[in-house]
């Protein structure tokens, strides 16, 4: 018996390797098709009648374990028919995505190793990745030839992008995209719910109206984790949900009772072993990929309702597969959108039919996601904004084992981003503190560990720079004063401290504006220590959050879509 796992890497550079918005859209939907439609015409090519749901490996010739992420991996009886299945896959997407790196491997195992067959192709894979010719030698310079006027690859032809446009010099890259959007917003327009007219004004309104857009990136924590604990499992029984539902309560010794071998410790056939791990993987696999898909659609939901605009949501849903996600946005609804992913994603796990028995077998009763927010002005490069999302995220995985959690930035400058420096910025030059980032959202939030730094902390600190005195229509905190204490910050904690508590003494007889005053505050003043030893504070991302925060009866705070 063989495994057969195939992939690729780079996907969010391949999206944003152009600025054009149908071209980020079009390479979506090619990514995509690895999983759903080149999966199934390599898979019926090499084995006639594949049906993916109802081929199981003892009783055909092949088995699609996992589809989703960029990749497929399938069990073969025959090695040589995996390495066609491989060679299959690559044609596929060499003429129908040709920048698109996708290899596998073929790893023999005996029967009863499944587990050790996927640790040792994942450990391979990577490794005949490396060992390949890379991608730009598919675009050779000589003779010499045009630059294709989007991408900067070799030109292939000519196209007009639409009457009384200059005509312009196209790569097969740049083809391949534009050609694939039609059919990436149907894709789109089918997750998000909304028709296909509707996308396609989402995709003009983000590249030609929106003031800011934005990049939000999320990953689910500790999958790697979970996915390897698995190996771990003993032979007994996962919990059975009754009428697709399961309690949560599973055996997680293993010695609960069975109908058949591997009662009471006693080993199952390697037959039934492999067979038991197979179902874990693809429960785990499509839980998970269920799960994000669920969260996105009611994240969205519960966006529109705390944006109270009758309007669709501006969102465009580039990558859901596996617990991956991410989405092109306008900058007022990805702060609100990341936060409703991420307690959704954590509500969706806990309540999965597939995932639950699993999980509770892991000692496990969700899971938890990191989610980084790059907000940008709309013509800022697309790949310098998805990797300040991606580093983002990154920051806010420094929670993972015990929250999700939410890190943003508002970029305000035209250079490429350097998180390190943008934390450290005010640190740095003297000022009085670094961001206090990232926030906590979710189930974790509520844990003493995550005082001053919960995502709720900054939205009471951007109601509060709003809140206005009833009798005058005045700002309870004037614009004057918040100016003040930012400079403060950043002239060094000591100022910053003076200046505080000179504004706490200006209102101690108003009640309203020292409580507006005290909600900026943690432990009674703008800085304080963290777990980490650092001096920190949130001031600074509460007055870069206010803009992208929405007002008004419609703020949600939270709930169940």
């Amino acid at each position: 018996m063989h495994l057969v796992m195939i992939g690729t890497t780079g996907l969010q550079r391949y999206i944003f390797a152009s600025g054009k918005r149908q071209q980020i859209v079009g390479a979506s939907d090619l990514i995509a098709r690895i999983e759903g439609e080149w999966a199934d015409q390599a898979l019926k090519r090499v084995f006639p009648g594949f049906d993916r749901d109802g081929w199981r490996l003892g009783t055909h010739d092949a088995e699609l374990l996992v589809a989703g992420a960029g990749g497929v991996t399938v069990l073969v009886r025959d090695g040589a028919a995996g390495k066609r299945l491989v060679t299959q896959m690559g044609l596929l997407a060499l003429k129908s995505a040709p920048m698109l790196d996708v290899c596998g491997v073929v790893v023999a195992y005996e029967e009863g190793s499944l587990a050790a067959a996927i640790r040792r192709a994942r450990r391979d894979l990577p490794v005949v990745r490396e060992q390949r010719s890379g991608r730009q030698e598919r675009f050779l310079r000589l003779p010499f030839v045009e630059d294709c006027s989007a991408s900067g690859l070799p030109a292939e032809g000519l196209y007009v992008e639409g009457e009384g446009e200059p005509v312009r010099s196209e790569s097969a890259v740049s083809r391949a995209k534009r050609e694939a959007h039609p059919k990436a917003l149907s894709r789109m327009s089918a997750i998000a719910g909304t028709g296909w007219a509707t996308m396609d004004e989402i995709v003009d309104r983000l590249g030609v109206e929106a003031e800011w857009v934005a990049v939000v990136h999320a990953d689910g924590n500790g999958l790697g984790e979970v996915f390897g604990g698995l190996d771990g499992l003993t032979d007994g029984p996962d919990e059975s949900p009754d009428d697709g539902h399961s309690d949560g309560h599973g055996d997680s010794t293993g010695d609960g009772p069975d109908d058949g071998p591997g009662v009471a410790g006693s080993p199952l056939p390697p037959g039934e072993r492999d067979r038991r791990h197979a179902e874990r993987i693809g429960a785990l696999s499509r839980g998970v990929d269920g799960c994000a898909k669920r969260a996105f659609a009611a994240a969205l939901r519960l966006t529109a309702r705390e944006l109270a605009s009758g309007e669709p949501v501006p969102v465009l849903p580039l990558i859901i597969g596996g617990d991956d996600l991410t989405v092109v946005c306008e900058g007022t609804v990805a702060l609100p959108f990341a936060r409703h992913y991420l307690e959704q994603f954590e509500r969706m796990t806990k309540e999965d039919p597939l995932l639950r028995p699993v999980l509770a077998r892991l000692g496990r009763d969700g899971l938890s996601a990191a989610s980084g927010v790059a907000i940008v002005k709309r013509n800022y490069p697309f790949h310098f904004a998805y990797e300040l999302a991606e580093e983002l995220t990154g920051e806010a995985k420094g929670v993972k084992s015990w929250s999700s959690a939410l890190s943003f930035v508002a970029l305000f400058e035209s250079s490429a981003p350097d998180l390190g420096r943008i934390r450290s910025s005010t640190a740095l030059s003297g000022g009085g503190g670094r961001s206090a980032s990232p926030y906590l959202v979710g189930v974790g939030g509520g844990d003493d560990r995550a005082s001053g730094r919960r995502w709720e902390d900054v939205l009471e600190g951007v109601a509060a720079l709003r809140r206005r005195d009833p009798a005058s229509g005045e700002a309870l905190l004037p614009g004057g004063l918040v100016h003040e204490l930012r400079e403060g910050m950043c002239l060094g904690e000591e100022v910053a401290t003076s200046r505080f508590e000179l504004a706490r003494r200006r209102f101690e007889k108003d009640a309203a504006r020292t409580g507006a005053l005290r909600t900026l505050a943690q432990d009674g003043g703008l800085t304080w220590t963290d777990l980490e030893g650092r001096t920190v504070t949130r001031l600074l991302d509460v007055l870069a959050a206010r803009p992208f925060v929405p007002e008004g009866p419609g703020r949600s705070e939270g709930g169940v879509a």
